[in-house]
């Protein structure tokens, strides 16, 4: 499975790249979903951003440590159209916006790392860009993940 990551910056509190796409590689793989590619943009904004987008998408005006926003539907309605993926066959694809600032105060509200809440919040984003609602299963998952950055 092809995963491609797409950074507006190119590290963020000394995590770099490889760190986040080792992430969503556990993620993905502990998820069970069956994708032929996973394509994601990742941008880290500032607490006033993405409150202002909270509140335009969600309705809640206050800022969050992640917001997911899935295009898969219609990336794969275009490939189809122009032949390039078999309809049985489909890629997911989105963008994930990232607050450092709301990660690190809860990074040392729950007493973990910067880089374990992180790997956190990210699990949270590329499981609902699969698909996961709030639940049992995606938290555990989540927690299985940010368990392993520990090991």
């Amino acid at each position: 499975m092809e995963i491609e990551t797409i950074f507006k910056t190119k590290k963020i509190r000394g995590i770099e790249k490889p760190f986040i796409e080792k992430i969503a590689k556990r993620t993905l793989a502990a998820s069970g979903k069956k994708i032929a590619a996973f394509f994601v943009s990742i941008v880290f904004v500032d607490k006033a951003e993405i409150r202002k987008i909270n509140r335009k998408y969600r309705k809640i005006n206050k800022s969050t440590d992640i917001l997911s926003f899935d295009y898969s539907l219609e990336y794969n309605k275009r490939k189809a159209i122009a032949g390039g993926l078999p309809a049985e066959v489909s890629a997911k694809t989105g963008e994930l916006l990232l607050c450092p600032e709301v990660i690190e105060e809860s990074a040392k509200k729950n007493k973990v790392s910067f880089q374990e809440e992180l790997a956190f919040v990210l699990a949270h984003g590329v499981l609902h860009l699969l698909g996961f609602r709030h639940g049992k299963k995606m938290f555990d998952l989540q927690d299985k993940i940010a368990i392993q950055i520990r090991e």
